[in-house]
């Protein structure tokens, strides 16, 4: 958890923000910017149009020679609100505070071109989710204990003591996880040397003693920060979820419960796990399952019977799944990640979802016995693109939903699919004020026809 907080690209933006070179596809999680904070790029909520216009014409230049000039032409393109977007913070590194100001700790990024830490304000970063940015906020001024050896020279905040001290000690990282409606789950990161050498199955001594110290003081902040947020009218309810090595403390619930509502009339309900992917940018989100329900009613209603069936690979939480199973008779949903896979098991019940059939495994495992069992394969790989397995997998199938977050390592695989032509493509700005641009194109096979949607 420290290390996602600390690792950032080997080849950083500038600080003004503009858009950072690119060549080859980065390595999944790296976005070619340094982290926002007191030391990063600047964010300009005033110039969010100009800055997205700018990250469009780029990401059209890389696919200009693997699209076709009419599709880049419709471009459907999806902004992101420039404000308050973001409802996944961190890992953030926990930093002394300054009393200066009357805070007791400051939330950080670790910046490997000044080799110092980025203290985050939300003033300055205002992407957060108000939820998330209220929290945050509030953390900063609690009586929260950090250690000692967290100072940069002799303790200058006073110790508190009592619930304060129990939260704070050995507190290294908080992450924080919202929802459109209003939830909030936070995670804390514990380091205690104590753990180093103990063996799997092991008991501290007096652990069950802690950990039951450490429930009541987190009952106590999670108390303070329902408050807060009530009173800012910006959330719901909070959850905390400590971890430590080989050790977990759920103080209640260890997950949130979004709600999405889509233009097609659903309105859709995901558990989303703590520490798991789910997207970070939940209006944007909507934007992209709109678009890609639009895109399987094209699809089936070319269909035989308008009886297409879907494949989808890398299906995490169902997120993708639950809104797409209503326009095909069948879906395969595949997932080898076992929490993942539990909560997409729990979202299809609670979403009253029968048609879903979902295998728990490695795609490369999965696909040798599933290539018979659907017509539409959806990929959302990671920044490198589609392994030579999968795409010579994908090859077989009539449509395509491919969902990516690197376009240049989709460019590179759309010249490799040359059996299909792109129908369709939307670019999603899930990370405003970044180099990072999602990117969905649809694809059909050649001699199956000519394109649905020119």
């Amino acid at each position: 958890l420290l290390l996602m907080a600390m690792t950032t690209s080997d080849h950083p933006a500038q600080c003004n923000g503009n858009l950072a070179a690119k060549g080859k596809p980065c390595r999944s999680g790296q976005t070619g910017m340094r982290p926002f904070g007191t030391l990063g790029p600047a964010i300009e909520v005033e110039s969010y149009e100009k800055q997205l216009q700018e990250k469009v014409a780029s990401v059209r230049a890389e696919l200009r020679e693997a699209l076709p000039s009419s599709v880049l032409s419709a471009a459907e393109v999806y902004s992101s609100p420039p404000c308050g977007h973001r409802h996944r913070a961190g890992p953030l590194i926990v930093r002394p505070g300054d009393p200066s100001k009357g805070s007791t700790l400051e939330l950080a990024m670790w910046d490997p071109v000044a080799k110092a830490h980025s203290i985050v304000f939300t003033s300055d970063v205002p992407i957060y989710s108000p939820p998330i940015a209220t929290a945050m906020n509030t953390l900063r001024f609690l009586p929260i204990d950090i250690d000692d050896e967290l100072q940069e020279g002799p303790p200058v905040v006073p110790k508190q003591g009592g619930w304060g001290r129990t939260i704070g000690k050995g507190l290294r990282a908080i992450q924080l996880h919202s929802t459109l409606s209003g939830e909030l789950l936070l995670g804390f990161a514990y380091h205690d040397e104590r753990l180093r050498c103990l063996k799997r199955n092991e008991s501290l001594p007096g652990e069950e003693e802690e950990a039951e110290k450490w429930k009541g003081a987190a009952s106590r902040l999670r108390g303070l920060l329902s408050e807060a947020l009530i009173q800012a009218g910006t959330g719901t309810r909070v959850d905390i979820v400590g971890r430590w090595k080989r050790r977990r403390i759920c103080q209640e619930r260890d997950f949130v419960e979004e709600k999405f509502s889509l233009q097609d009339g659903q309105f859709l309900l995901y558990k989303q796990p703590e520490g798991q992917f789910s997207n970070p940018n939940a209006p944007c989100e909507v934007h992209c399952l709109d678009w890609l329900c639009r895109e399987a009613k094209l699809i089936c209603d070319s269909s035989h019977n308008g009886a297409a069936r879907l494949l989808e690979l890398h299906c995490g939480g169902g997120n993708n799944t639950i809104a797409l199973a209503r326009y095909f008779k069948d879906v395969v949903a595949v997932e080898i990640n076992r929490v993942l896979a539990e909560a997409c098991e729990a979202n299809l019940l609670a979403n009253s979802i029968k048609s879903v059939r979902l295998v728990r495994a490695a795609s490369a495992v999965a696909i040798a016995d599933l290539q018979d069992d659907a017509d539409v394969v959806l990929v959302d790989p990671p920044r490198s693109g589609l392994d030579d397995e999968t795409r010579a997998f994908v090859r077989n199938f009539e449509h395509v939903l491919y969902i990516s977050c690197n376009p240049v390592a989709l460019a590179a695989d759309l010249k490799l699919l040359s059996d299909h032509h792109v129908c369709s493509y939307a670019l999603f700005d899930m990370f405003p004020y970044t180099t990072h641009a999602e990117v969905a194109v649809r694809l059909r096979r050649h001699p199956k026809g000519r394109c649905l949607k020119q």
